[in-house]
């Protein structure tokens, strides 16, 4: 829908600013300036609220991330047998936190392994002899979760820290060691005064309400190391912080959780802000601000006078500015609509990013426009690189490899099924027929498999080989490899693909395999190799000689608790003195005539 007659955003930015603006300053001189410092002061109580609010926010904003990212690697980290061998992946760890200076795995042993930037350094050393050592292994161990812990001064880096861990654990819930993180204090510092640049604001976080943690001057004038009282502090007016002139109570009794307090310094005047906050350490921090909001009063005439004249100024100012303001905003908001339009046609190769704006809403909405256009070049890359073999949500997980599937040799749970009397069905339906029953064939069993976690390698005429645990990590795999199985299976025996009923043998075997790209340049498949992938074929075809629908190998049914697995027979392997064990479920294992 379309109207027809529009109104530009100029228009109605001159007009609608300009109203306001003079109604608001008709209102002050018809009420006067009797309560006008009064009405300022409360005035700055709701502006306090944004002020400290927004400190809070960009607090967390920097240092929360840290923790998401320990939860994440502890979550994907289980194994520190080899440290040397995660230098990849933890210099990946540390680009994606720009905020952390350096990160550092410690074994159980007291082994640690260190990266830090921007050398791109990986060092290795050996601290289970350090008296300290022992005890944060055991504090670390007994730990539920990540946590901040006390400020620490580095004589390494001759620099104030802060250190954030979590303690790792294998696969099986045992503790292996300790991912750690470090935040310099000079850092955050710097981070506070580039995100709170106010005029006459400065930004500071107190430590236990003794120490300064992050102030603008910490790595100017002042150091960082290690942590100095306030009275030690080069901040003449945060050494009054404690001893103020008066508790602000005007403020305060409008700030429910923000404490507020005001010291005269000559004829200024400063209004401290602050709250204490938890969960960045054993002690809690004071968050506050400090603002420079000199108040003089005047005779009432006199600022009348001069409210009247500045009333005017500021109307044919006003005027002038959203002319200007008006033209900023429509000219970037034009640009979007015209990306918006190139989007919308397909056209994203050659579209140029939206520049920056200084008007924040309209920058954050042309930062988000451009993130979208490489999220949309991203998922091309996906289709385009690595879709070639392996399905779409395994090459996202992929994609921070650059296209590169590297080679994996892990544990993995294969499941290979076959349709019965395939050859005979081929014959009876025909070519084009039977392409349309595998079709809907395939699409069913995919879905189930790719929903338990597996992921389809192959298609070999009628059979699926699919993967549990490779290349997607899953614990489970064993036990989601038997649940899907049992789903196709059932999925089988009570539908029609194009009108045609089926039936299907399936083999789950479980052991080491090795899986990854193979194939000529531009033409790639991915696959697994291994023993364990050759046994899981057999028992399928084993199914002939037992009337089964299901074999399942012993390796196999030894990783699934109550699974209701029974012991169905064994049979030997090549290449292996010891016979196999096979498994099956009761209600696939019927007494019935073998199918050939």
């Amino acid at each position: 829908m379309s109207y027809r007659y529009r109104i530009s955003i100029t228009v109605i930015t001159v007009f609608g600013t300009s109203a306001l603006l003079a109604l608001s300053i008709s209102l002050v001189l018809y009420l006067g300036l009797n309560q006008a410092a009064e009405t300022t002061r409360l005035l700055w109580a709701d502006q306090s609220r944004t002020l400290i609010d927004t400190l809070q926010n960009s607090l967390a904003e920097r240092l929360q991330p840290v923790r998401n990212q320990a939860l994440w690697v502890a979550e994907d980290v289980t194994d520190l047998s080899d440290p040397k061998a995660l230098d990849a992946y933890f210099f990946g760890v540390l680009a994606a936190t720009p905020q952390v200076t350096g990160i550092a795995i410690i074994t159980a042993e007291g082994i640690s392994r260190r990266w830090s930037r921007p050398q791109r350094l990986a060092i290795t050393e050996d601290w289970s002899q350090k008296p300290w050592m022992q005890d944060y292994l055991k504090q670390s161990q007994s730990a539920s979760g990540p946590g901040w812990r006390a400020p620490i001064f580095e004589e390494s880096t001759d620099s104030t820290t802060l250190l954030h861990d979590i303690p790792l654990r294998d696969s099986a819930g045992r503790f292996i060691g300790v991912f750690a993180q470090i935040v310099s204090v000079r850092d955050l510092s710097s981070y506070l005064s580039s995100a709170h640049t106010s005029t006459g604001v400065t930004p500071f976080v107190l430590y236990n309400r003794d120490f300064v943690l992050a102030h603008p001057s910490i790595g100017i004038g002042n150091s960082d190391q290690p942590l100095q009282t306030i009275d030690e502090f080069d901040d003449l007016v945060l050494q009054r912080i404690w001893t103020p002139d008066e508790d602000a109570a005007f403020i305060s009794a409008a700030l429910s959780d923000t404490e507020a307090s005001g010291v005269f310094w000559g004829d200024r005047y400063y209004l401290f802000l602050y709250r204490d906050i938890e969960g960045f350490g054993p002690l809690p921090w004071t968050i506050g601000v400090y603002l420079n909001t000199t108040l003089i009063e005047n005779d009432q005439a006199d600022n009348l006078t001069r409210a009247l004249l500045a009333g005017i100024a500021v109307l044919i100012l006003a005027i002038i500015a959203t002319l200007i303001l008006g033209r900023r905003i429509s000219v970037p908001i034009s640009r979007i609509s015209r990306a918006a339009n190139a989007v919308n046609a397909g056209d994203i190769d050659d579209l140029a990013p939206l520049g920056a704006s200084h008007i924040r809403e309209l920058d954050e909405a042309g930062n988000a426009f451009n993130s979208m256009i490489i999220g949309l070049r991203e998922r091309a890359l996906i289709r385009e690189t690595l879709g070639r073999f392996v399905p779409e949500k395994v090459a996202s997980s992929l994609l921070s490899g650059g296209g590169d599937i590297p080679v994996q040799q892990t544990q993995a749970s294969i499941l290979f099924c076959d349709i019965e009397g395939f050859t005979k069905l081929t014959e009876t339906l025909g070519p084009v027929k039977i392409v349309t029953v595998l079709n809907a064939y395939f699409s069913a069993m995919v879905d189930i498999l790719e929903h338990r976690g597996g992921v389809v390698t192959q298609f070999q005429g009628d059979a699926i080989l699919a993967t549990f645990n490779v290349p997607i990590t899953d614990p489970a795999h064993a036990t989601n490899a038997l649940t899907a199985a049992c789903e196709m299976l059932d999925e089988v025996s009570i539908n029609r693909y194009d009108d045609v009923a089926l039936k299907m043998r399936i083999g789950i075997n479980s052991g080491e395999v090795v899986a990854g790209a193979i194939g000529a340049k531009g033409r790639l498949n991915y696959t697994v190799h291994g023993d364990a992938v050759n046994l899981a074929a057999r028992l399928e075809a084993l199914n002939k000689e037992h009337g089964s629908r299901l074999l399942v190998s012993e390796s196999t049914a030894k990783q699934i608790e109550n699974s209701g697995l029974i012991q169905v027979g064994e049979t030997t392997v090549r290449g292996q003195t010891h016979s196999i064990q096979l498994f099956s479920l009761e209600r696939y294992y019927p007494r019935t005539e073998i199918k050939e």
